[in-house]
């Protein structure tokens, strides 16, 4: 068995067929590697002569053992990005805990209306209530309403970029000329590349005197949050979509309008159910984003700090995990840095969630269009 393990190793690290020399590079760049990492933990003042030398050996070994230094350089990159994750994780997890011990339950505390008890889907019958939730001077630390913020805005997030992302991907895709779509995507693409502050900024300058004019209504609203980080997810959505999209086989449409089916029925009936996982998963991560979005919602609502009245006043306005965190951090104490850590331990189970359910979708639906299920 032990036997077993180093060849399974050994294959691992430098292949089944490696000679004497690509043995010798390959220890020379894992232990060079090896001490690089040792001296910047422990000695940084001498890590960059050790990076160079680590840096020389690899050079040295590409040139002669380009496919073993590459296998173990692949291997060195996949372990160091699950230990980071591991790591980080591990830490966020870590930092909340004495959050937790030292609050528990009163993380989720329901405030207090002046007429009494609020209404907010009978949690008030199991959870704690009080009339301040967020004084870190009385130690008053609830995420409730940061909670119910942050799903406001990633509903009307989702239902700007869900549908607008979906069309514009059927039209990328199925509608456009080669041409066109050439120009088309690249252009949407870009819309990532614009940072977060500059959408909060536009949001907060062009869509809150819309709001005011339109609605007589303050502005700076969930609504303008959530469209923002809408349009902000709409390249996620469009790209992944609109990959899904192609992929699916020519000859299934060519099928639909050989039966005498219309362009708009292929897409209906063959393009979007065949696509339905790419499409979920598009929309998911385009949803991911909405929830890990900071920047240009606290810059849209900087001032919100409680609930709506009533709660699903899309014009009302609060505080989201994100935006919580972004704007308390700066002068955060140990104890109000610890709830913060909270807040981001439910922003990674949530978004951990979303990309698990993607995954579930996507296999579903691959084994019901091979026909195993």
């Amino acid at each position: 068995m032990r036997d077993g393990l180093t060849t399974s190793a050994r294959e691992i690290l430098i292949g089944g067929d490696a000679t004497e020399g690509s043995l010798l590079t390959t220890a020379a760049t894992a232990g060079t590697l090896a001490a690089t990492i040792l001296v910047f933990l422990f000695r940084p003042a001498f890590a960059l002569p050790v990076l160079a030398a680590f840096l020389l050996v690899t050079a040295v070994g590409w040139a002669t053992y380009q496919a073993e230094v590459a296998r173990l350089l692949t291997l060195v990159a996949t372990v160091l990005t699950v230990l980071t994750v591991g790591f980080i994780t591990y830490f966020l997890f870590a930092s909340a805990w004495p959050a937790v011990e030292r609050h528990g339950i009163g993380l989720l505390t329901v405030p207090i209306q002046e007429g009494g008890i609020r209404w907010f889907f009978w949690l008030e019958n199991v959870l704690p209530t009080a009339e301040s939730f967020w004084n870190p001077g009385s130690g008053a630390y609830s995420l409730i309403p940061a909670i119910w913020a942050t799903v406001i805005v990633t509903i009307i997030a989702g239902l700007v970029a869900g549908p607008l992302g979906l069309f514009g991907a059927l039209f990328i895709a199925e509608v456009a000329s080669d041409g066109l779509r050439e120009v088309i995507k690249p252009a949407v693409e870009i819309l990532a590349g614009i940072p977060s502050i500059v959408y909060g900024f536009i949001g907060f300058a062009v869509l809150n005197s819309f709001i005011q004019d339109a609605f007589l209504d303050d502005g700076a609203s969930f609504l303008i949050a959530g469209t923002v980080v809408g349009v902000m997810a709409l390249p996620t959505v469009v790209s992944v979509a609109e990959d899904a999209i192609s992929s699916v086989p020519d000859s299934m449409g060519d099928g639909s309008v050989a039966m005498g089916a219309t362009k708009w029925q292929t897409m209906k009936s063959i393009s979007i159910p065949a696509a339905f996982s790419g499409i979920s998963a598009a929309i998911i991560l385009g949803l991911g984003r909405a929830i890990g979005e900071t920047m240009a919602v606290a810059a849209i609502m900087a001032a919100g700090t409680g609930f709506p009245e009533p709660l699903y006043d899309i014009f009302g306005q609060g505080v989201t995990l994100t935006s919580r965190i972004a704007t308390s951090y700066g002068d955060a104490s140990a104890s109000t840095l610890d709830v913060l850590f909270v807040a981001g331990v439910m922003l990674f189970a949530i978004v951990a969630s979303m990309s698990i359910v993607a995954q579930y979708i996507e296999r579903r639906m691959e084994a019901k269009l091979k026909g195993q299920q």
